[in-house]
């Protein structure tokens, strides 16, 4: 699929000679990859972008492919990150530099990166935690059991001792809680001494109930889902609550750097297990963040079978962005025509 068009280019207009815009579908651990890849021409340059659906927020791959190839300025954020990466993308290989220096330029040069425990059982939470500990991670996230209570204070007990009494833990409640069951739960979870407890109200939770529950609930908390609402995004990140920022929630790099410089409180990325594409372009963006932020959840694409680009991304606790022009990747053509749908 392709168009002819201008778009603004993150910083000047660009004469764009076609945009390709497809739909993919990859196989990872668990389930599959759903994201729409957009390919910005202009003469043998290309830039790439990549939105992933997210369907918990209500996007779809056919509502992203109707976005992304009309020349109306796309609504979701995730469309918009696709864009703004893409272009960012094409103006740094033209310039000959690497995407995190139309960021603000480079304040580190590696980003470490915590592991994220897809493990059930406590016994088996604990054999993961070792095995990445010793390849060298030292923060770990959890994701919260879909019925909580006991089950997750064994498992984060299981974390703990395995994992020791230095290193970071997370548990993620991915926005299952209301206002009083977080607020009768939370507090139970100290013992265990957690960075943060990571979006445990609904993403469309008012302030007001996080506000209380940063009052209530004696642990530190991060908003992930809730910082796709602009207004409310400003307001956590003023307030202190840590922003676990996701590129296709904010909108694209540029977002999740803004929001950092003014956040009040930590600051973190995280993927939406995207492929290379997204992958890189949320590492220059924490490459290029001015606050130094806790531990990333970019270790993500050890969970694909396959990937979608060519470049010098490695799995690991301490990930770098690529260094050359642009995101530094090249896309892997027999790739995309395997897992695209369009076709």
């Amino acid at each position: 699929m392709g168009a002819a068009l201008d778009a603004g280019a993150a910083g000047g207009m660009v004469k764009l000679e076609r945009r390709e815009v497809v739909p993919v579908r990859i196989p990872m651990e668990g389930g599959e990859h759903e994201a729409v890849i957009v390919i910005e021409h202009d003469g043998d340059l290309q830039g790439l972008g990549e939105a992933p659906v997210l369907a918990e927020r209500g996007s779809s791959l056919k509502g992203l492919v109707a976005e992304l190839s009309c020349e109306v300025p796309p609504r979701t954020p995730a469309a918009r990150c696709a864009l703004e990466t893409a272009a960012l993308d094409l103006r740094a290989r033209r310039e000959g530099r690497p995407l995190a220096e139309l960021l603000g330029g480079w304040r580190r040069r590696e980003v470490e990166c915590c592991a994220l425990v897809t493990a059930g059982p406590p016994n088996l939470v604990a054999r993961e935690v070792e095995r990445r500990a010793a390849a060298g991670f030292r923060a770990f996230k959890l994701k919260a059991a879909a019925g909580g209570g006991p089950g997750d204070q064994e498992r984060l007990g299981a974390a703990r001792w395995a994992a020791g009494p230095g290193a970071s833990l997370r548990l993620d409640f991915n926005g299952r809680l209301g206002a009083a069951e977080a607020a009768a739960r939370l507090p139970s979870l100290a013992p265990f001494r957690l960075q943060f407890a990571e979006q445990p109200l609904p993403g469309d939770a008012a302030l007001e109930s996080w506000l209380e529950l940063v009052q209530t609930g004696g642990i530190a908390l991060a908003a992930d889902e809730s910082l796709a609402r602009p207004e409310l995004a400003e307001a956590l990140a003023g307030a202190g609550v840590a922003c676990a920022m996701k590129l296709g929630t904010l909108g694209g790099p540029m977002a999740v750097c803004g929001l950092a410089q003014r956040a009040h409180g930590p600051v973190t990325i995280g993927s939406s297990f995207e492929t290379a594409i997204g992958i890189a372009a949320a590492l220059h963006a924490a490459c290029a963040l001015i606050p130094e932020p806790l531990p990333c959840g970019l270790d993500t694409g050890r969970l694909l079978d396959d990937d979608l680009a060519f470049g010098p991304i490695l799995g690991g606790s301490l990930l770098q962005a690529p260094a050359g022009p642009g995101l530094g990747l090249e896309l892997d053509r027999r790739a995309l025509a395997l897992y695209r749908l369009d076709r």
